[in-house]
């Protein structure tokens, strides 16, 4: 049989994709998952803060970021990654839900997207996610009922929010929750590194020792990455810094 290169190539990916695909069709989906929240907990205590490691190639406020081959990108990084974070919102982020179950297989995944409705959740959680990304401000009163489906499907929720009071609020709403705080105005579009940092030092303040707290955004140095830490976050999502150079993982890490 004559060797097509590239073509033999692009058909042994597709049957790969099919059979990812294939969960979609099966109601039962993954049985079991590891655990997001467990796997951030453990790196902490090994090496002071975990790092969610983000695979995003379009954002709103930069465009095309990066175009990283996903297998090639999962080879540099999940020597450091405690969790990934994948986007699966195509019209803004260049995301596929095709996505979840090719960084699964290696660390549980967090599937970010601007989650609205249950039929969201069931089909991350049959593509392999363990988490879903909540947002507060987007959600507003429906918040608590999001994350019982979260909670009932089976996955945890990252609840992001953007000030002391929506993250004290998140606490409250959802208590089996991982809380984050990010960095950036999502009216805006505008990232306060620091006055994050205040966000994540008030939080800490009221939660104690007992709840997951997340920095998000911003982070592009070990400089920040400690200053995070020392605010009193667990873990730093990082996002558009590493998808440009993977090796800054490295430099974050120490």
């Amino acid at each position: 049989m004559a060797d097509n290169g590239f073509l033999d190539r692009a058909y042994r990916w597709s049957l790969e994709r099919s059979r990812w695909l294939e969960q979609l069709l099966d109601p039962r989906g993954a049985a079991e998952r590891p655990g997001f929240g467990e796997s951030l907990t453990r790196a902490a205590r090994e090496r002071g803060y975990a790092v969610i490691v983000e695979y995003k190639r379009c954002s709103p406020s930069r465009g095309p970021i990066s175009f990283p081959d996903p297998e090639e990108y999962i080879r540099e990084t999940s020597w450091g990654a405690a969790a990934y974070s994948v986007l699966v919102e195509p019209r803004w982020f260049c995301g596929s839900l095709e996505l979840l179950p090719l960084f699964s297989r290696h660390r549980p995944v967090l599937a970010k997207d601007f989650v609205a409705s249950r039929a969201q959740v069931e089909a991350y959680r049959r593509l392999g996610a363990s988490a879903v990304l909540l947002i507060a401000e987007m959600l507003g009163d429906r918040l608590a009922g999001m994350c019982k489906s979260v909670e009932e499907a089976g996955l945890e929720a990252l609840v992001e929010a953007g000030s002391l009071e929506e993250a004290l609020r998140a606490a409250m709403e959802c208590p089996g929750a991982v809380l984050g705080v990010n960095s950036r105005n999502l009216r805006t579009l505008r990232v306060d590194f620091y006055g994050m940092l205040e966000v994540v030092r008030g939080l800490r303040a009221e939660v104690g020792d007992k709840r997951v707290i997340v920095a998000e955004s911003g982070v592009d140095s070990r400089e920040k990455a400690v200053a995070a830490a020392g605010a009193g976050a667990d873990a730093l999502l990082v996002g558009t810094s590493i998808m440009r150079n993977p090796g800054l993982l490295r430099e974050i890490l120490g």
